[in-house]
């Protein structure tokens, strides 16, 4: 028999083929086209345009980005069939696409079909011609004034185009809102195999140079990170090597939120029910020992109404649709999706009639299973069903309001909060408070109540929201409470502000005592009870606030496990504070961080001898944390024992007791993380003293002095006699620097002129 052998670029040559490799049916190849084209500009640039070509078959994208690098040949093999598959996106990140696939089929398309393909960009118009050998040829056809990039593409008529053509990359646009991921990659995102991999596919790249584009990777830690490996590339690792690599990143990194990837969020055209859910799935490894973890978020919109039984569905994974099939029924009030590896009854829906369903997934890293980059949503679809039967709530809540009624505080908030943070923020011009929020939206509560809004119920709405549909961009919360390092002394405000810009320093503690009164730091502190404990200390001054419990999660991000003690008064009010940290850390699976009450508690207290007092009677109960034994919790709604009621030496001798029951010990690294430390340890000293020698062999401080006594006989003296005239000078040109700022500019001036002049 006889065989034949191919290439496989070649299968991008002809429709049927190119087919196959794009993963749709010939008559959807304009669409997925457009849609490619479309994704590609919307990951680089905003403001993109989809347009029918008028008088030919086909359609023009365009966008206002900083254009295609590089010259005509970089750009013609970009769109070149046979090239290697070049793709930025082996780097997990949550953007469109997945493969580097997308050019190939547009350059095929126009190949297979006996098209026509002009890129404009960067001044230029180019005429690409693909070619049978699977390369492309460029031409220059004219100049190109605008900015961005503009892609027009013809088809041949073997490929009829109409307006549905744009369906896909318009339903990518309208996705393109809401927040974004703004860090790097992380090295949680990659079990061995794909981190392997993505070394190989780096060819002779420097190590050091492809960590440091890892989250908690960059600069000195890089270094750290890549010791072993200096001058290596990274193709020239081993498997082995290069789980080592990996393991070693993680030590210095911390796992990245689900919260963090962005959303779409509510949008207009989108339905108005909405709702999200966050998920982690963790993928094994086939040949290693680290396996990833892959976040994820969750959104679905639905509408509702009668659709003659029909369900319009639409699944988009990163603000994009997929191209594979997917179909929605109902059936015993549960709503089933088939397709993109699902065939699963997934939501409860009970009797509402859905007639619209859109899912969007956005995570660094989706599994597929084609080259037409079909998602395996199966691991995922516990919380793609969650979302559904949430927004489906929503939307029959929405629907029952037919007739007028008297709108609650929380439903007036949501319904001007747009407007209110828009006047708050200048149009987003502005950072703001959550107090300068509240008396924006004061007018709009007081016009709809008649009464005077209280701040606490506002913030409590505000938090509510955030936790419904994200956090509100460009919003701070006031600092409240402080937060101890030990071992360096730092005392750090807590607010939303200082929260957003904190790094927990690496091993440096392992647990945090969060104590309701800030009075008692400065015994700790004193006593150095911190430092013998490898403990930091923390208050927000009474309940946790949102910046504390945000502390908490990015505490829980990283890979050093944290636990967290809790200390308060014995009464009705200390058990509640306790009882929010437990259920903030319930709600949250993925965090790192364990809670433990440490009390006080009345019967401690009590057989301590401390003094109880008396609560005033109050004909309301006073809440009780649930935790608390039911006899207990009666006695705390006319008694109470105050941490203040111990002496010092009591209340340290206590802590150091319930340390001794539930702490963990001095904090200890891991061998690699203490061998990375001595490495960088030794660096340090070693460039220390090889400088002070080679200072020292080099008599520098006579040359110094030799030469500033050169330079005062030569001119410093004109300059010190000007240096207030440099000062008004440099501060009327900027008014934030500091006058010590100029002088040290001028100094830099005076002193590389002289030396240059040497």
């Amino acid at each position: 028999m006889t065989t034949f052998i191919r290439e496989d670029w070649t299968l991008f040559r002809t429709l049927g083929t190119l087919s196959q490799k794009a993963g749709v049916a010939v008559p959807a190849i304009p669409q997925l086209v457009a849609k490619e084209l479309a994704d590609n500009a919307l990951d680089v640039a905003g403001n993109v345009q989809v347009v029918m070509l008028e008088g030919k078959n086909g359609f023009c994208i365009s966008d206002q980005g900083d254009g295609i690098p590089g010259d005509d040949n970089d750009i013609a093999r970009l769109f070149s069939v046979a090239r290697p598959l070049v793709s930025s996106k082996l780097l997990r990140l949550p953007m469109r696409g997945a493969l580097g696939n997308g050019l190939r089929v547009v350059a095929g398309a126009v190949l297979a079909t006996g098209g026509e393909l002009i890129v404009s960009t960067c001044g230029r118009r180019l005429a690409l011609y693909p070619q049978d050998d699977g390369t492309t040829r460029a031409q220059v056809v004219g100049d190109f004034g605008d900015i961005g990039t503009r892609v027009e593409i013809v088809f041949g008529d073997a490929l009829p185009v109409d307006i549905t053509a744009l369906d896909w990359a318009e339903s990518a646009m309208q996705l393109a809102t809401g927040d974004s991921y703004k860090g790097k990659t992380s090295p949680f995102w990659y079990d061995t195999d794909a981190f392997f991999e993505l070394f190989q596919a780096a060819g002779e790249r420097p190590v050091r140079e492809l960590i440091a584009e890892f989250d908690g990777c960059s600069g000195a830690k890089a270094g750290k990170i890549a010791a072993t490996f200096l001058g290596r590339g990274c193709s020239s690792l081993t498997r082995e090597e290069s789980e080592a690599l990996l393991e070693s990143a993680r030590t210095l990194a911390k796992p990245v939120k689900a919260v963090r990837l962005g959303i779409v969020g509510a949008a207009k055209d989108l339905p108005d029910a909405y709702a999200k859910v966050e998920g982690a799935v963790e993928l094994k490894a086939a040949r290693g020992s680290l396996n990833a973890v892959i976040p994820f978020v969750v959104e679905a919109w639905i509408d509702l109404g009668d659709n003659d039984g029909k369900i319009d569905i639409m699944i988009a994974v990163n603000k994009t649709p997929i191209t594979a099939e997917v179909t929605a029924r109902t059936e015993k009030a549960q709503l089933a999706i088939i397709g993109a590896g699902l065939k699963h009854y997934v939501a409860k829906i009970g009797r509402a009639k859905v007639a619209r369903v859109i899912v969007n997934v956005i995570t660094p890293y989706m599994p597929i299973t084609s080259d037409g980059k079909a998602p395996d949503l199966r691991a995922m679809f516990t919380c793609i069903g969650e979302a559904i039967e949430t927004a489906t709530r929503r939307a029959k809540r929405g629907n029952r309001a037919n007739a007028p009624r008297r709108h609650s505080q929380k439903d007036i908030v949501y319904n001007h909060l747009a407007s209110a943070v828009n006047k708050t923020s200048q149009s987003g011009r502005y950072r703001f408070s959550q107090r300068q929020l509240f008396y924006s939206l004061r007018p709009y509560l007081i016009e709809a109540t008649g009464q005077e809004p209280e701040y606490d119920t506002v913030a409590r709405i505000l938090t509510d929201y955030e936790n419904d549909f994200g956090d509100i961009r460009g919003m701070y919360r006031d600092t409240r409470g402080t937060l101890y390092h030990p071992h360096t002394g730092e005392d750090i405000p807590l607010g939303t502000l200082e929260v957003e810009r904190y790094s927990r320093p690496e091993w440096t503690f392992n647990k945090i005592l969060y104590i309701e009164k800030e009075g008692f730091f400065g015994i700790l502190k004193a006593e150095r009870w911190p430092e013998r404990h490898d403990c930091a200390l923390l208050t927000s001054k009474g309940q946790a606030t949102r910046a504390a419990k945000d502390l908490l999660d990015l505490l829980g991000e990283t890979e050093e496990e944290i636990t967290f003690y809790c200390v308060h008064d014995a009464d009705a009010y200390g058990t509640l504070i306790y009882q929010a940290l437990q259920d903030g850390t319930r709600t949250r699976p993925g965090r790192k961080v364990k809670i433990v009450n440490f009390g006080l508690d009345p019967v401690e207290g009590i057989e301590m001898g401390l003094q109880v007092e008396r609560v005033a009677s109050d004909k309301k109960r006073h809440p009780v944390g649930t935790y608390v034994d039911p006899r207990w919790a009666q006695w705390l709604q006319t008694h109470r024992i105050e941490l203040n009621a111990m002496t010092t030496d009591l209340f340290l001798r206590w802590l150091d007791y319930k340390m001794e029951i539930h702490g963990s010990g001095k904090l200890i690294p891991p061998q690699g993380v203490a061998a990375l430390e001595l490495v960088s340890k030794v660096l340090d000293e070693l460039r220390r003293q090889l400088s002070d020698r080679i200072l020292a062999d080099a008599r520098i401080n006579d040359q110094v002095s030799s030469a500033f006594g050169e330079l005062y006989n030569n001119g410093l003296q004109g300059d010190l006699s000007n240096v207030l005239d440099r000062i008004d000078q440099d501060l009327s040109d900027d008014d934030t620097k500091s006058w010590r700022k100029s002088v040290v500019d001028m100094a830099g001036e005076v002193a590389t002129s002289h030396l240059a002049g040497n």
